[in-house]
């Protein structure tokens, strides 16, 4: 065959092939390590992610503290926390930091029935008969619709206001946007979540495994409602994961023709500086070490 044609047909072959090369590795999940920082309040921390083949393992890259490392299954979605100061870990099964039969304020607690009125018999010592104790003043008369139920036979007293429930505390929804871009070769959307005076914007990608925030401590049963506590939960949802995800206060609007103010400081940075592919063939990473012993977790 003609050289000529040989290279032809090269140059009309190496697009398919690149196509199909690139369909092929999307169509398995991301395997590899990626090192990321969060910056609040002027301090720095590093997350390390070590992502296998089912199983992620999250830890920090600072020494100064025996911080606790995560491991999240990929399959189940259930948490194991190490705790390196006391060679302990707690297995947290998914959703159960979301679940709480008790009601607010109470959790575990049982509703207990209400303890029964004492009667006093006929000429014992009460309230009305003490020796020496004059007789208590009438309450005075309460306007109506102010006292007992019709039939009550309880004097009439003010009337107790109503406890009203606890109000439900505001969600925060993730919107996507129209713009697009490129960070450390993945395509990512922008996203924007707004809660009470606040933005967060989020350019994140569907191209990695999905997102699990770090866990320091065992979450309590009633949920997060901060929005830096509430973003990676609804990226997780989504099956997203974040390249850039900046919160500032939000500007308020300006006036109409003026242009707008510029953006607020930042309150929180997170920042994916390193993501490198590779097969973990350590599955040891994965599994608490032999001298650690297991706990049972909080009850709220």
């Amino acid at each position: 065959m003609c050289p000529k044609i040989k290279l032809a047909l090269v140059a009309l072959l190496l697009p398919a092939l690149f196509s199909i090369t690139q369909q092929f590795s999307t169509a398995f999940a991301f395997e590899g390590r990626i090192t990321a920082t969060v910056t609040r309040g002027g301090q720095i921390q590093t997350l390390l992610y070590t992502v296998g083949t089912n199983q992620l393992r999250i830890e920090r890259g600072e020494n100064d503290h025996p911080y606790p490392k995560n491991i999240v299954d990929h399959d189940t979605g259930d948490l194991t926390l190490l705790f390196p100061h006391n060679r302990s870990f707690v297995r947290l099964k998914a959703g159960a930091e979301n679940q709480s039969p008790a009601p607010p304020g109470f959790p575990g607690m049982p509703n207990r029935p209400p303890m029964p009125e004492m009667p006093v018999p006929p000429g014992a010592i009460g309230p009305t008969n003490l020796p020496g104790m004059p007789a208590p003043p009438q309450m005075p008369q309460m306007p109506p619709g102010v006292g007992p139920q019709a039939g009550s036979s309880v004097p009439n007293m003010p009337a107790m206001p109503m406890m009203m429930p606890p109000m439900p505390m505001e969600g925060v929804e993730l919107k996507a946007t129209t713009e697009t871009t490129n960070l450390l070769g993945y395509a990512c959307t922008r996203y924007e979540l707004r809660q009470r005076g606040e933005v967060m914007e989020i350019w994140a990608t569907d191209k990695l495994m999905t997102f699990e925030p770090y866990v320091q401590n065992q979450p309590h049963r009633f949920g997060p409602r901060m929005i830096e506590q509430q973003w990676g939960g609804l990226l997780k949802a989504k099956k997203l994961f974040p390249l850039l995800a900046v919160l500032r206060l939000e500007p308020p609007p300006g006036p109409t023709g003026v242009a707008p103010a510029p953006p607020g400081p930042e309150r929180l940075r997170f920042e994916v500086q390193s993501i490198t592919p590779e097969k973990i063939n350590d599955e040891t990473l994965f599994q608490p070490p032999p001298d650690y012993q297991e706990i049972q977790p909080l009850p709220f």
